[in-house]
């Protein structure tokens, strides 16, 4: 969401109410699929006046509300939300982040070595809204001290041979199970077509390279600039004919999901359903 729907600074959406309103006016779903924890996304769900699924810390948890699959993912009695569990409990990645960091000789610092105060500092939140950032339940955002090129891939290919994964962001580093945006948004889309018995036309609108797997799978992928006008190299070289933004933020969300909805003739959901999903 950040540097996507999020401007990459201020965090604001101003720039794509346009768009918010075109798929509200649709009744089109628009799925945060993010790095951002549970308590993060509800608070921005509140603010927009989001009320669909949403996927959090990078394909760990996809959070379903009560109800809106009756048939398919019910609720558990009186829970408001149904929760599949996708990622490894947070205790073990701290530990195991931990261990790789020791075996590679490399030092690094993640979420729960911080302050509200750092993760303020480091990423231009409140610390109130740091503090929601820090309420990890499948991942742990952290970064590199002084490691050259040679030594990060040694520290991710450690971590890939004992089954864990990671990722660069947009501001950190990223480790988690091996689960990614993907898999999470796989089990929606089927969650959808089982529940709508419409055909399904995907829409995913990311800018790091941690978005590859989440916009390899879409049937309309968008990569996003970053504030200084580059591209995820990755997603460049593994998706050629992606789309490419033409502005950062929510500006530029703005202008290529509208172009996408034009030029894919989306309809309303009532008249022939079409899914939108959005990182």
């Amino acid at each position: 969401m950040d540097g996507t729907l999020l401007d990459h600074h201020s965090y604001s959406w101003d720039g794509a109410s346009p768009a918010l309103k075109e798929l509200k006016r649709r009744q089109i779903p628009l799925i945060f699929c993010t790095s951002k924890t549970r308590s993060e996304v509800k608070a921005l769900r509140r603010q927009i006046g989001n009320t669909h699924p949403f996927v959090v810390e990078n394909g760990g948890a996809l959070v379903i509300p009560a109800g809106y699959f009756p048939a398919v993912a019910p609720p558990a009695h009186r829970a408001k939300t149904y929760t599949l569990m996708l990622g490894r409990p947070y205790d073990e990645l701290v530990r195991e982040l931990r261990a790789i960091a020791r075996q590679t000789g490399v030092e690094v610092r993640g979420f729960h070595q911080m302050t509200a105060e750092d993760v303020a500092r480091s990423t231009g939140l409140t610390e109130r809204e740091a503090r929601m950032a820090q309420r990890r339940e499948t991942g742990e955002p952290f970064v590199f001290h002084s490691a050259s090129p040679a030594k990060i891939r040694r520290f991710q290919q450690v971590a890939r041979e004992r089954g864990y994964s990671v990722l660069k962001g947009g501001r950190f580093w990223h480790f988690s199970g091996d689960h990614d945006k993907a898999v999470a948004l796989s089990a929606l889309i089927g969650f959808y077509r089982l529940a709508w018995k419409v055909p399904i036309r995907t829409i995913a609108l990311g800018d790091s390279d941690n978005d590859l797997l989440m916009l390899q799978l879409v049937d309309q992928p968008i990569l996003m600039p970053r504030p200084d006008g580059s591209f995820a190299k990755e997603v460049v070289a593994q998706v050629p004919d992606v789309w490419r933004a033409k502005a950062p933020g929510s500006t530029g969300w703005n202008l290529a999901l509208l172009r996408a909805l034009r030029q894919n003739g989306v309809r309303d959901v009532k008249s022939g359903a079409r899914l939108t999903g959005t990182a």
